[in-house]
């Protein structure tokens, strides 16, 4: 049986506070076909942080959790994603080292009820104590190496809580300024609801195809002029159209400029609601749009978007605030990679 170890909150964008590390799944799996790595793995070192070594097994965990398909791989990463993987992993777990060390640094200590929350955790994903214990010795040579590294988990999470989560955080000023001084960002452009009706012809069609195309445009195209509703255009465009949008009554919905090829636009948007084009010749197709209705440019309430914009302000402060807390940390450490 092979058991993927703690899930290290470390990852910027994850939760990383003590009270989150509390519902940190201990194990993922109880039934992972990856095989138990070679015990060789266990001392060969492939990078020391202040003289405290990482093992390859360390590594090959780390590159499992950032590369989960692995099983359905036969335990192994592609090739064409190895490299990648095993960097990312590497600068992961030196990252949780260089944090460990430095909580240890700066004398924190682990809440007692996070630990025993997560030890309750990792007993409840067994069936029973002996096959808890038996993991714990398989991974870690015994349960107090286990709940070592449990302990070393919380440090790592509730350090990383307060010098990346915490400080990545935007307030509700930070964002309403940001809106404020970007409003042309969050501008909802002109649109059109448009329906079409498309006669096709292939790339490589002869000037007779093309022309019996615009014949069929040309039969269709006072139908069209008559249609004086959305179902009445729509029956013409399920009948004759010949691309796609037929089965949907030639409904294109909302679209705003760039959606549409650049003849139809800009035919499109000159058109008054309810009125219906001229034929349009693109590069496959010989083309009837009806305009359904306008929508001049408009601006975003700020309520609407301020969920999203927080997210994006928060995820690029979390990156920006870990590559800086990692460079201090490897500025203050020893940091040595072997293989």
């Amino acid at each position: 049986m092979r058991l993927h170890v703690i899930q290290l909150l470390v990852a910027v964008g994850l939760s990383c506070g003590a009270a989150a590390a509390q519902n940190v799944p201990l194990v993922t799996s109880h039934k992972s076909t990856l095989p138990a790595p070679a015990t060789a793995a266990a001392t060969l070192i492939v990078a020391r942080v202040n003289g405290v070594g990482l093992s390859q097994q360390d590594l090959e965990r780390e590159m499992q959790k950032q590369f989960p398909y692995a099983s359905t791989h036969g335990g192994r990463i592609p090739g064409e994603f190895a490299a990648d993987v095993r960097r990312n992993a590497l600068n992961q777990i030196i990252l949780e080292e260089l944090s460990h060390q430095e909580a240890k640094r700066r004398g924190m200590t682990v809440p007692a009820g996070a630990f025993k929350d997560l030890l309750q955790q990792a007993r409840g994903r067994f069936p029973n104590t002996a096959e808890f214990a038996s993991y714990a010795v398989q991974e870690f040579g015994s349960m107090k190496g286990f709940e070592n590294q449990i302990r070393r988990g919380l440090l790592i999470a509730i350090l990383l809580d307060q010098e990346i989560t915490q400080k990545a955080r935007v307030t509700d000023a930070q964002l309403r300024q940001f809106y404020a001084a970007n409003k042309p960002r969050f501008q909802k452009p002109e649109s059109i609801w448009v329906q079409s009706i498309s006669l096709n012809f292939t790339e490589n069609a002869t000037p007779v195809q093309r022309a019996q195309a615009r014949k069929r445009a040309e039969a269709v195209l006072p139908k069209a002029k008559a249609a004086k509703t959305f179902e009445e255009f729509g029956q013409l465009a399920e009948k004759y159209s010949e691309d796609d949008w037929h089965i949907m009554m030639g409904d294109h919905q909302w679209l705003h400029r760039g959606r549409l090829p650049a003849a139809v636009e800009d035919a499109a948007f000159r058109l008054q609601k309810g009125r219906t084009s001229e034929i349009i010749e693109t590069a496959e197709a010989f083309v009837i749009v009806r305009v359904n209705d306008t929508q001049p440019p408009a601006q975003i309430p700020y309520e609407q978007v301020s969920k999203s914009l927080r997210e994006d302000m928060e995820k690029a402060k979390l990156a920006a605030r870990r590559t800086q807390f990692e460079q201090k940390l490897r500025a203050r450490f020893t940091v040595e990679e072997l293989r």
